[in-house]
């Protein structure tokens, strides 16, 4: 097999780049609950599996709004990506490590924190110089729950992130 030209590996670099700000983009839809930006990260034929979920795009849209209504705050940290690039197929495999927090509070009213390790399993197309996911599982790896000590608050001087279209990232990006 003859090595890869020097032009082959800039076009794959390119759509690993494109591939992980999808997957960075996922993430600040969910935490955002932006969820128009989180479809827009997955093919209309797309599936996935989220364990508590198993099916199309629009169902997934439709149970992860009903999901995330229940924690007051989420935010997803995704740390290794090992992205594999066919440019002959247009297709790649992705497993990103992510550590999922989701501030919550439980029947007696008491803060606490859902702390999640998974890893997200995707198998992306690109589609006419464009990267979505086309299927994705999600493996779940650890769970804990912890109380919140204190009131697990911040002063008002501070800028709180929002899950909607409110929040600092999209002022400051317009």
């Amino acid at each position: 097999m003859d090595a890869p030209t020097r032009a082959h590996e800039i076009d794959e670099m390119l759509a690993e780049r494109s591939i992980a700000k999808v997957l960075h983009s996922y993430a600040r839809g969910i935490d955002r609950l932006d969820l128009a930006l989180v479809r827009n990260c997955y093919w209309p034929d797309a599936t996935d599996d989220h364990g508590g979920y198993t099916g199309g795009v629009d169902g997934f849209i439709e149970f992860v709004d009903r999901a995330l209504q229940r924690f007051e705050r989420t935010n997803h940290f995704c740390g290794n990506m090992l992205i594999d690039v066919n440019l002959a197929e247009h297709e790649a495999r992705a497993e990103t490590y992510c550590v999922a927090y989701h501030r919550m509070r439980d029947t007696d009213g008491k803060e606490l924190d859902m702390t999640a390790g998974l890893r997200y399993v995707d198998r992306f197309e690109e589609r006419q110089g464009e990267w979505r996911i086309q299927r994705r599982v999600c493996a779940y790896d650890w769970r804990r729950v912890d109380y919140v000590d204190g009131d697990g608050g911040f002063a008002d001087a501070y800028v709180r992130g929002l899950r909607s279209a409110d929040d600092i990232v999209y002022r400051i990006l317009d």
